[in-house]
């Protein structure tokens, strides 16, 4: 299991899990989202290749409207 932060709160997770497994597990729609690794963004294509480490920290951002 490794730790990781989510929006500052803390999650432990399964060893080599992508980000995507880890977005659907926690049930968070991906539309309308950015999302940054150890302040990092990372490309929506790369979500299911990129791995997650011991200590690492994300950040998700969601769009909205506004005038």
């Amino acid at each position: 299991m490794i730790n990781i932060k989510v929006n500052k709160t803390r999650h432990q997770f399964q060893r080599h899990s992508s980000l995507e497994f880890i977005l659907n597990v926690m049930d968070i729609s991906i539309n309308g989202i950015a999302v940054a690794i150890n302040q990092n963004i990372i490309s929506k294509v790369d979500w299911s290749t990129t791995t997650l480490a011991e200590g690492d920290q994300i950040d998700i951002v969601t769009a909205t409207q506004g005038g």
